[in-house]
């Protein structure tokens, strides 16, 4: 390779380590490195408050931030800015935060005094690992102050900077008024953005707008003038003096919401070298977004939230060799995208997104590498990114692999995401900074000026003579040409007045000054009292125009990224001397480009393999240079792609790169399609599309170090001082390094000198490789004076350093004590040329290299060790460095999951640093839920390999090996990384996922003893959930012991009722013992079978996945995983549901869910162990009743008011009387002040006994019958005749017309009468009257009480005193202010009411308002309640309260059933559903009219729907009259109660029923023309049955029944019939048995041979099949079998099959259901036989099922003939 030196480009440096001149200076001396994430919080985050926590929207708007930032170590921490720090709390107080004046205007700030140097923090070392724990607060502000409003000042004018300038570009200083207008005049803005390029008058396209939300807003084209121009921020602080974490939204006055961050320090490196003397620390804090105080999950459709973080300036360029962005803002930007996509995406539920999570050595040091070389990662100098998505792609889940995890996809950072702004002083380190274009120009105009003066003197700028010929004056309209006539002055400018823009800019080469010296200005400085002045360099080439490019924030040059793998690649140039001309070694791809390029959509290819370059690449510049990353990954916002994008309005350039955004596909009605929305890989793709997280670090370019031959030279001698070391290499030891032996030190690793055109320097002064340092030892084993020194020999003396590489192990997943290495099948694929091959067997995967790049350098993947839970994880790292001399470091550089790993550096007592997590960490991600783990993870002492260059730590992560492995804490599923390291150069990174094993079992979370005891008792999720959760129940007491606060699973078999239109909630809570999520929990049976075929809830019901804590709705992908089931059942839906879960410990698609296979079940229901998977609950919805005794009563006095002569009344209620006395049912009345209870109406139930005489003599005495009376206070009476009874519901109505007219309805009206002759006979009672009238109208109740105001009415249901009690049920109760017609109450009697379709309904009372809540249950007032199941005690011996779900106590739990006496109604409001809030209200133990009782209680009315489920038996005769007994629930006793059976013809008939109980009644079959399967319905009210509960009645012939003890018909002499030689023998058979052990014979041919042998033809079943088998004498011929058919049993069809066999000479063929199957013909003849059905002989199997309609033929049948005869034709 030709080597030449480069061109001069770069002056001496002046190390000025001690100056100090402003803020602006020390501010850019400590910010080193910074990533930031979020994830939405859970339950752990207790830190964020209960407010937060109890409110699911506040939850689902809340993140929890995680920053990450390393500053310089020595910084005067406590000078600027803000800035505070404090020891760790102590127990007992908290410490002080400390400054030394940094916000001295605040006394609530600093606490030490003004500008204290004896108080700044340089955290000197005492002891390692003394400070971690250590806090430094990083403030909100600008410079020394708040961001707040001052003023006013002596014109009136504010300050209010508590808004951060929208734009970097605006200074936020208003302009001056000028001829004395009043202050806030709108004057154009003047205030440009140089990203746009604009050049003179036509600027005006890309002046800085004035926001909206900035003080008196006019326009966003003008800005309110002020009387004085201070220069200071006026209406917004400005970003080059703003610092603080800003969340992106503002408050209700719309003020940005911001932060003070408190960064904990987890490290402090000492090391004073260029790449160390930093603190490492973190904060995490919370926000709940919002918008004007109301939350928001972002800005707006189609924008994220962004929030950021800013914290002074970076580096310098002169003191601290910062190439690029020296002394510029830095600015940590992420957006925030709070989208849950189980909103939209409904298989998974609620999955929030979570942002990438980020981590890199604060400093990484890079060689030079040049294009002939290879370097750790490939060619150039290469490095890899570390990034992490904790989100899990359903679709990818793969077992536990972290490849599940969704990618990240790595951008460069825009100049925004950068901080943009750059100081730009001119020169360098001179105050102020020039952070605008305009300011930067005008200041080397200044420096033009000086640029020729002696040091001290006035300027005196040379001046060139216009000639109008080209010249060295370059003007701004490119004609490089100065006007004849017109004299330039060096460093002067012509303006434009009428744009205010220059017109001429001098840019000369500076060679006109005489002297040559280029000073510019210069510092003075107070040393030790004396004023010294050091001058300031300037030079033309160094301060060129303004250029966006070098003048704003960039990335360092010819640095490329691959956008998939995170692997950049950095064309560095072979050392800082030389240009590079060789030839690239590899082909040289830019993967952050696009462009369709060989093939590949993602990589351009800037030069192939084997060319050389043109021109000459000129090296890069020693020193440290600052790279941002932009990591993104998927936001899944359905927004994205469901709403239309008008760019037009929203804009098409993104204000993050300023890059133009991809736009919507044409012809998609401006929407962006689902696939563009998830092409993250797509840079330019709008921002609601992706979260992005930012990575912020330096680089340090350094040229490669080098070191003398160990094996031709005694390395004695100190050679080159580099970064790290003073002539020596290969001497440091300590437990973190261990070394081989010196060598010296003999070029790289340092640039001293800058410019490299000084004439004179040696390699040895420059620091380049010079092989002369090592023959100082003169023992170089080299006779020079016969040798020639080569390059070849120069090499091999003076050998330069390699980058270490790990030593894998032999076999992916064997440990051999090598380090965990990769399989193939690991290593992730891209579609990008460097693709890995997913088929090992490939070509491709047979060649380790890719255009001479190893595959496993760019794409590493990950080592996979699989652990035992409960047991130690140990591992090696081992590492080889292949040079002479080595310091071999094996560090962590963090874990992608929820730990801290910087100082796992000792095998002693781990220190708080260690602890292998944290309280607000990522592991709720991952299935720790956030606990602390006890077991730290640690790395022990660097051990080396005896005397070779090979080193190993051994990575330790203990357990507690004493503990089951379910109580093993440890996360399952953790990635920890690691580099080896030489102290020069990092090797490829490798990452080892970590996963524990056990045994899976899963478990659902109750709080059984069984389970507390096999769960550890300390920090474990189990402990967390059950014994914190716990903890919020009252200690030894009964009250709210139904609460369930931890959301624990229901014990098994447990039961709940729930009333129509109330709703039932309960939670599926299940815990995996091995911890590797994602749990999935699913109903397996008993719910509404969906199009997809899985089982689903019932109708109307829900079963949604939440966050633990049922806080954000977030991501089911954990362990513990949790289901709500939530129900609100309607009218109509009143039945018995038992429903059956699951839990599965790897999420599928639901559909792809073999239930079969991920549970265990019997039936009938056996109770079920904790530990194993299914629980199943059974769902009552049913009506409830009120049920009172003696002098209780409802009052419904609040809709008497509306009951009026205007249209009159209607009265209606149902109602069960149980006494034998006369009994008050509705009393209608008032009060007058201080007198007794007025009657207006009531209605009795009256008893009469019936009698038959006979001349005057009692000859029978028949019993008692009952008859409704009405009454009114004048004694008006009506009634009914004594047909009544008791014990069976009635249902009476009574309206009162207008005019007076009365009618009296009992048991409905003449068109629910059945004739005297039917069957169904009943009996209906329906009086008429007239009421007294005034004036023409009636007086009604309402009337009463609305013309007298001091009146009090009342309306008891029920008893009206301690005599006229009622003793019974009341149902429904229906009051209108209208007269209901005849036909209108028949219609209504039976159903229940839809109160928005009645007409004039002012009241209506159900009654439902009962629930366990009355008695201190703990459910919610009127919502469900809960049974506890009644397994036998020996399925859970650790309880003493069998079934309970809290049964780890003397509690008992629930009760074991529904009980009369559970749901007081004394005193409990009675809800009135027509909407008008008439509610009634149930009286109490004062105000009852005797001692009572009153209770809410579940049962039917004859308005409920009953619901049948069984029936027995299910098949009948079609001759009728079988008794059929039908259980089921809600059947009311009621006189209406009837049965329907649907016939053949399509008929219906009707049969009165006989009610046993509320589950039981008969009804009497009623035969059938014929066979056929009949619809049995069940109503409650005769007429209206219910088709949704429907139950086949199988009405057959009578059948032959085969008992399983065995059973047989025989038809004697067969064989004179027919003959084994031709014949055909079939039948109707149902079999019942599932049982494969032997087989049943079902059709036997059996008798003798011609040869007096026995002989036997069987058609025989053996549990799936029927078979056909000969036997001849003891010899047994199997001769074929038909295809399945299943045994009814098995829930497979009927069970009912025709078989048939038929036989000749020839053949043999059974025929199944019509199909047939040849058999082996059948060598058997039987001279003499029997034909059997079944058998009893001892030794055959005996048939067990049903058998009918046998038929036997002499012929031999073929199929047709076979399916004519099976459907009797």
């Amino acid at each position: 390779m030709e080597m030449r030196v480069a061109a001069g480009r770069w002056t001496p440096l002046l190390l000025l380590a001690t100056l100090l001149l402003a803020s602006n200076l020390v501010s850019g001396s400590h910010f080193r490195y910074g990533t930031m994430s979020w994830r939405p919080i859970d339950a752990t985050d207790t830190e964020v408050g209960q407010t937060i926590l109890a409110d699911p929207i506040l939850v689902r708007h809340t993140v929890a931030f995680e920053f990450k930032a390393a500053y310089r170590r020595d910084y005067e921490w406590g000078k600027f800015f803000r800035e505070q720090y404090r020891p760790p709390n102590v127990a007992g107080g908290t410490q002080v935060w400390k400054d030394g004046g940094s916000c001295y205007t605040e006394d609530s700030c600093s606490v030490l005094g003004i500008s204290n140097p004896s108080n700044y923090m340089l955290f000197p070392f005492i002891a390692q690992g003394f400070y971690v724990g250590w806090e430094i607060k990083l403030a909100v502000g600008r410079s020394y102050f708040e961001l707040n409003v001052t003023g006013p000042n002596a014109n009136d004018e504010l300050s209010d900077t508590r808004r951060p300038c929208v734009s970097p570009f605006d200074t936020g200083d208003k302009p001056l008024c000028r001829g004395g207008v009043p202050s806030g005049t709108q004057y154009p803005t003047t205030q440009i953005d140089p990203t746009t390029n604009c050049v003179g008058s036509i600027c005006a396209g890309s002046l800085v707008p004035y926001e909206i939300t900035y003080p008196d807003f006019v326009s966003a084209l003008t800005v309110p003038c002020e009387q004085v121009d201070d220069a200071e921020p006026d209406y917004c602080s400005p970003w080059s003096q703003t610092y603080g974490f800003f969340f992106g939204d503002s408050d209700t006055t719309g003020i940005p919401l911001s932060t003070d961050v408190v960064l904990e320090i987890t490290e402090m490196n000492y090391e004073v070298t260029n790449v160390g003397n930093y603190l490492l620390g973190t904060a995490s804090f919370y926000h709940t977004y919002q918008e004007a105080g109301v939350p928001k999950k972002k800005k707006d459709d189609f924008t994220p939230w962004t929030a950021y973080f800013t914290g002074g300036n970076r580096l310098t360029y002169s003191t601290d060799r910062l190439i690029n962005n020296h002394q510029g803002r830095f600015r940590l930007e992420l957006t925030v995208n709070l989208n849950y996509p189980g909103e939209v995406i409904g298989k998974q539920g609620y999955v929030p997104n979570n942002s990438p999570v980020m981590t890199a050595l604060p400093v990484l040091p890079v060689p030079y590498t040049g294009r002939s070389e290879i370097s750790a990662n490939g060619m150039l100098a290469t490095f890899q990114v570390a990034g992490f998505d904790p989100d899990i792609d359903i679709k990818a889940y793969q077992g536990s692999k972290l490849e599940s995890n969704e990618k990240v996809y790595y951008y460069l950072g825009s100049p925004r995401k950068m901080g943009m702004l750059l100081a730009n002083q001119v020169p360098d380190m001179k105050y102020p900074s020039r952070w605008n274009r305009e300011d930067y120009e005008a200041a080397r105009k200044e420096c033009y000026q000086r640029s020729c003066a002696p040091t001290g003197a006035d300027a005196a700028p040379f001046v060139l003579v216009g000639t109008g010929t080209p010249g060295k004056g370059a003007t701004r309209d490119g004609s490089n040409a100065i006007p004849a006539g017109t004299n330039l002055t060096l460093g002067n400018n012509f303006t434009d007045l009428a744009n205010g823009f220059p017109l001429f800019t001098y840019e000369g080469t500076c060679s006109e000054c005489a002297n040559g010296d280029r000073t510019c200005t210069s510092l003075r400085l107070l040393v030790d009292g004396f004023t010294t002045e050091t001058p300031l360099n300037f030079t033309c080439e160094r301060y060129k125009p303004w250029d966006n490019k070098l003048n704003l924030a960039h990335q360092p040059e010819r640095l490329y990224l691959d956008r998939y793998s995170g692997v950049v690649q950095w064309e560095t140039g072979i050392n800082p001397r030389d240009v590079d001309n060789a030839t690239y070694l590899t082909d040289f791809w830019n993967h952050r480009d696009s462009g369709d390029v060989s093939n590949t959509k993602y990589a351009k290819r800037l030069a192939a393999k084997g060319t050389q370059p043109s021109p000459e690449q000129e090296p890069l510049q020693p020193g440290f240079y600052n790279v941002v990353f932009d990591v993104r990954s998927y936001s899944h916002d359905p927004d994205c792609h469901l709403k239309v994008y008008d760019a037009a309005t929203l804009g098409s350039i993104s204000p993050h790169t300023g890059k133009a955004f991809t736009l919507p596909a044409p012809g998609n009605g401006g929407l962006y399609t689902e696939a563009q929305c998830k092409a993250v890989d797509d840079e330019n793709m709008i921002d609601i599309a992706y979260v992005s997280v930012p990575l912020d670090f330096l680089l340090f370019l350094y040229p490669p170090a080098s070191w003398c031959s160990k094996s031709k030279c005694r390395n004695t001698q100190a050679g080159i001082t580099t970064f790290r070391d003073e002539g020596f290499y290969g001497t440091q030891n300590d437990v973190n390094v261990l070394s081989t032996g010196s060598c010296t030190i003999c070029g790289g690793g340092e640039w001293n000198l800058y410019d490299v055109s000084a004439a004179g320097l040696t390699d040895k002064q420059l620091n380049l490789t010079d092989y002369t340092v090592c023959l100082q030892d003169d023992d170089c084993k080299y006779d020079f004076d016969t040798v020639a020194i080569t390059p070849a020999i120069e090499a091999d003396i003076c050998k330069r350093n390699t980058p270490p590489k790990w030593v894998d192990q032999a076999s992916a997943g064997n440990d051999d004590g090598n380090t965990p290495t990769p399989r193939l099948a690991d290593r992730p694929t891209w579609s990008t040329l460097r693709v890995v091959p997913s088929d090992p067997t490939s070509a491709l995967a047979s060649d380790p290299f890719i255009d001479g790049v190893p595959i496993e350098n760019v794409y590493p993947g990950l080592a996979l060790f699989l652990g035992q839970r409960s047991s130690e994880v140990r591992f090696n790292l081992t590492a080889v460095d292949e040079d002479d001399c080595v310091e071999m470091q094996i560090l962590p550089i963090g874990l992608f999951r929820g730990y801290t790993m910087y100082n796992l550096d000792t095998d002693g007592v781990p220190t708080a640093s260690q602890a292998c997590s944290y309280a607000s960490s990522f592991a709720g991600n991952d299935g720790n839920i956030g606990s602390t783990c006890p077991y730290n993870m640690k790395l022990e002492f660097i051990k080396r390999i005896g005397t070779t260059n090979q080193f190993y730590r051994t990575f330790v992560w203990s357990a507690n090996n004493t503990l089951p492995q379910v109580q093993d804490p440890r996360p399952p599923n953790v990635v920890v990384c690691f580099i080896p390291f030489d102290n020069y150069q990092v090797g490829i990174r490798r990452c080892v996922n970590i996963i524990l094993l056990s045994e899976r079992f899963l478990y659902w979370i109750d709080a059984r003893a069984k389970l507390t005891d096999v769960f550890s008792g300390t920090n474990d999720a189990f402990n967390t959930i059950v014994e914190d959760c716990n903890a919020t129940r009252i200690a030894g007491s009964n009250e709210n012991r139904y609460q369930n606060p931890c959301h624990y699973t229901p014990a098994d078999l447990t039961t709940f009722y729930v009333s129509p239109n109330h709703t039932l909630e309960f939670y599926m809570t299940a815990l995996q013992d091995s911890g590797n999520p994602p749990i999935g929990i699913y109903i397996s049976e008993g719910g509404t079978m969906r199009a997809n075929g899985t089982v689903g809830p019932p109708e109307g019901a829900t079963f949604e996945y939440l966050e633990y804590d049922d806080k954000s709705g977030k991501t089911h992908l954990r362990d513990p995983a949790k289901r709500r089931f939530t129900w609100t059942p309607k009218e109509g839906q009143q039945c018995k549901y038992v429903l059956c879960f699951i839990g599965n410990n790897t999420r599928e698609l639901e559909e792809s869910i073999e239930f079969t296979s991920t549970f265990f079940w019997t039936r009938p229901f056996v109770p079920i162990p904790a530990l194993l998977d299914e629980r199943c609950y059974t769902i009552v919805v049913a009506d409830q009743q009120l049920d009172m005794q003696a002098g209780s009563f409802v009052d419904a006095a609040a809709a008497l008011p509306s009951l009026t002569s205007d249209c009159g009344m209607t009265f209606s209620m149902w109602f069960y009387p149980e006494g034998t006395t006369t009994m008050s049912l509705a009393t209608f009345g008032y009060t007058k002040p201080g007198e007794t209870d007025n009657i207006v109406y009531m209605l009795e139930w009256d008893p009469v006994t019936a009698v038959v005489f006979h001349d005057g003599i009692t000859v029978q005495d028949l019993g008692q019958y009952y008859r409704l009376k009405f009454s009114t206070g004048q004694s008006y009476i009506i009634q009914t005749d004594a047909e009544f009874c008791v014990n069976e519901w009635h249902f009476l109505t009574f309206t009162i017309a207008p005019n007076g007219n009365f009618v009296l309805y009992l048991d409905g009206v003449e068109t629910t009468h059945y004739s005297d002759d039917d069957r169904d006979f009943h009996v209906v009672a329906v009086e008429t009257g007239s009421m007294p009238v005034v004036d023409g109208k009636v007086e009604i109740i309402g009337d009463i009480l609305n013309n007298n105001p001091g009146y009090t009415g009342f309306l008891r249901i029920g008893s009206f005193d301690a005599v006229q009690t009622f003793n019974g049920m009341i149902g429904d109760v229906r009051i209108y202010s209208r007269v209901l017609t005849a036909e209108e109450i028949g219609a209504k009697q039976f159903v229940p009411l839809t109160a928005t379709s009645e007409v004039g309904l002012e009241a209506y009372y159900k009654f439902n308002d009962g629930s366990q809540a009355d008695n201190t249950l703990g459910n919610p007032q009127g919502n469900f309640n809960k049974y506890r199941a009644q397994p036998p005690a020996s399925a859970d011996p650790d309880c003493n309260l069998a079934g309970d779900t809290f049964c780890n106590n003397d509690v008992r739990d629930a009760p074991e059933g529904p009980f009369g006496s559970e749901m007081k109604a004394k005193g409990q409001s009675v809800t009135d559903l027509s909407g008008n809030n008439n509610h009634a209200i149930g009286c109490d133990d004062a105000n009852c009219r005797k001692e009572s009782t009153m209770y809410f209680v579940f049962g039917p009315s004859p308005i409920t729907p009953p619901c049948p489920q069984e029936t027995s038996p299910d098949v009948v005769h079609v001759d009728g009259g079988t008794p059929i007994a039908i259980s089921g629930i809600g059947f009311a006793r009621s006189q209406w109660l009837k049965c329907s059976f649907s016939m053949s013809d399509g008929s219906i008939k009707v049969i009165k029923a006989v009610h046993s109980d509320n589950s039981t009644i008969i009804c009497a079959n009623p035969g059938s023309p014929d066979l056929t399967v009949s619809a049995l319905e069940v109503t409650n009210g005769g007429v209206n049955f219910f088709t949704n509960f429907q139950i086949p009645i199988y009405m057959m012939e009578r059948v032959v029944s085969f008992p399983e003890t065995g059973g047989k018909v025989t038809i004697k002499d067969a064989c004179d019939m027919i003959g084994t030689n031709l014949f055909s023998m079939g039948a109707w058979v149902y079999p019942l048995s599932q049982s494969s052990s032997a087989l049943e014979d079902v059709i036997s041919l059996i008798g003798m041979t011609s040869n007096d042998q026995t002989g036997l033809l069987s058609v025989r079943y053996d549990g799936v099949r029927f078979v056909v088998h000969e036997k001849i004498g003891n010899t047994e011929t199997a001769l074929g079998e038909s295809p399945d058919a299943p045994a009814h049993n098995m829930g497979e069809g009927s069970g009912w099959h025709y078989v048939m066999l038929s036989g000749n000479t020839d053949r043999l063929v059974l025929y199944m259901d019509g199909e047939s199957t040849e058999l082996t013909a059948t060598s058997i003849s039987l001279s003499t036989c029997d034909l059997e059905l079944g058998t009893t002989t001892t030794g055959r199997k005996a048939f067990f099922g049903y058998v009918e309609e046998m038929s036997a033929f002499s012929g031999f049948l073929n199929a047709c003939d076979s399916y004519q005869i099976m459907w009797g034709n």
